[in-house]
């Protein structure tokens, strides 16, 4: 029996951001997570009733695509759909989780979740040093198409007397700062971002987030360094923020940190990036929705280099036609100034122009059209651009 499955990528932009990117835990649990198929199936019976009794919930998703373009054997360094003219099996995500309570009790809360590509093309980039990372080399020393990643799981306590309400989190988990997010459900497009795609996706310690007022958020955490667990790269990092969201307002603005010792391991062959992030949204009417991001990352020690540094700003602009249709364009500057994240210096501008259509709730299809060119050089299978025709298929359990 095949469930009618998938995520709304018809939920705004501002949406996407604020529930999966840059809103932190501890208010974006407040809600119990919606039941899916899986969980479905499973209630009244005595397996389903030991999971509610426990507040767990078990879901997920898979994730296909099929990309055509300009270059027949590899779209990198664009990701993640970097495979042409194949279908490709991006994600097939498990979820598990216990949400805290972040109201109706004074009582601190305790959670966890678990989250896994099982198996995906995905995990090429996510992969951390530490945890299955000789999938990257195991085939001949290139990577396995398909791999699998532990990609978040962390223990949860929400303390809703202190302040406002702490949250703290440790384990592995999500990076804290931009737009787009690692899960396939919290984005607006089938692509990503250049500025997404070369800059760290996890880390691993511990993190904590207190609401201060109805408006403002700061985080601050301690981890073993950016894309990296519990290995001999370890570096303590700091990673923070502050965010200001006025409940009833239609602005947001993030600013997030990634501060280490921000030197190249030339020893290990292992990038420890130093990154400021801001984000800002605005909501411009009750359907058209406005994201604007900046990135500057640096690192040192680089050989032959010395100082490398990089700067990504995606602009997103998302219409809501119907609440099963949107439509979201795209437009990201990133600059690659000595060409240490992408292999090849320059400008990148990718332009991409897509559809997120919910035939039903468990469904959505991602129709995309995308230009990306390079002014300096000519990383496209020796050519300065690339043009994709992309359609992914989330469906969701």
């Amino acid at each position: 029996m095949l469930p009618c499955l998938i995520l709304a990528a018809t939920m705004s932009l501002n949406q996407t951001a604020t529930e999966e990117t840059s809103q932190p835990a501890s208010e974006s649990s407040a809600s119990s997570p919606e039941r899916w198929f899986f969980m479905k199936l499973l209630q009244g019976s005595c397996a389903g009733n030991l999971l509610d009794c426990g507040r767990i919930q078990v879901s997920g998703w898979s994730d296909i695509s099929y990309t055509v373009g300009t270059d027949r054997h590899s779209n990198l360094p664009m990701g993640f759909n970097y495979i042409p003219y194949d279908l490709d099996l991006q994600q097939n995500w498990l979820r598990i989780e216990r949400p805290v309570l972040t109201s109706g009790t004074s009582d601190p809360s305790f959670g966890f979740r678990f989250d896994s590509i099982l198996p995906g093309t995905d995990y090429r980039f996510t992969t951390v040093r530490g945890l299955f990372f000789s999938q990257l080399t195991a085939n001949n020393g290139q990577p396995n198409r398909y791999g699998i990643d532990l990609i978040q799981f962390y223990g949860e306590a929400y303390l809703p007397t202190l302040a406002q309400g702490l949250d703290i989190k440790l384990g592995r988990f999500f990076a804290q700062f931009g737009v787009e997010t690692n899960d396939a459900i919290g984005n607006a497009l089938c692509s990503h971002t250049y500025t997404f795609v070369h800059n760290p996706f996890t880390h691993t310690g511990i993190l904590t987030t207190t609401k201060l007022t109805d408006a403002w958020l700061v985080q601050a955490g301690l981890v073993v360094g950016s894309d990296d667990f519990i290995s001999a790269v370890d570096n303590p990092t700091f990673i923070g923020g502050v965010k200001w969201a006025p409940p009833k307002g239609r602005d947001s603005v993030q600013l997030s940190v990634i501060l280490g010792n921000g030197r190249f391991d030339q020893s290990q062959n292992f990038h420890n990036p130093e990154i400021v992030d801001l984000v800002f949204t605005h909501k411009i009417n009750e359907r058209l929705n406005y994201s604007l991001e900046c990135l500057y990352g640096w690192t040192d020690n680089v050989p032959d280099t010395g100082t490398a540094d990089w700067l990504g700003v995606p602009n997103y602009l998302t219409y809501t036609l119907t609440p099963r249709l949107n439509t979201t364009a795209r437009l990201e500057l990133f600059d690659d100034f000595q060409g240490q994240r992408t292999g090849f210096k320059g400008l990148y501008i990718d332009y991409t122009a897509g559809l997120g259509f919910r035939p039903c709730k468990a469904i959505t299809i991602r129709p995309e059209l995308r230009l990306d060119y390079n002014i300096e050089s000519a990383p496209f299978e020796n050519k300065h651009g690339l043009f994709t025709a992309a359609t992914d298929v989330i469906l969701r359990w």
